[in-house]
């Protein structure tokens, strides 16, 4: 992919192309309304969510979010468009494998 293509491309739309499809059987939804507020990519089976985010490491000052995380034990995996867009296939490999153990971890 062209240094062009790249800065058009859209890392969320990029991923989703390898989450769509039930990979591996697990059922991702795009766009999960979460009280007030939207998760990216959702998995309920494994209870993770995806957040592609330019800054991973900063703080979501967002009490609601967070008791909300609690109550339904779900993580949220944040990765930055930058690794998206250098490699959307490694990036969704590395989602559906934590995906796949934590769904077997729920499952018990």
């Amino acid at each position: 992919m062209g240094v062009e293509a790249l800065n058009k491309a859209d890392p969320q739309t990029m991923l989703w192309q390898h989450l769509k499809d039930e990979p591996q059987g697990l059922f991702f939804v795009r766009d999960h309304s979460a009280e007030d507020f939207v998760l990216p990519f959702y998995c309920e089976e494994a209870h993770l969510a995806i957040e592609v985010d330019d800054d991973p490491f900063k703080a979501k000052d967002d009490g609601a979010r967070e008791r909300w995380q609690e109550r339904h034990k779900v993580d949220i995996m944040q990765v930055p468009p930058s690794h998206v867009l250098r490699n959307a296939g490694e990036v969704a490999e590395a989602i559906l494998d934590i995906a796949t153990r934590r769904k077997e971890r729920f499952a018990k």
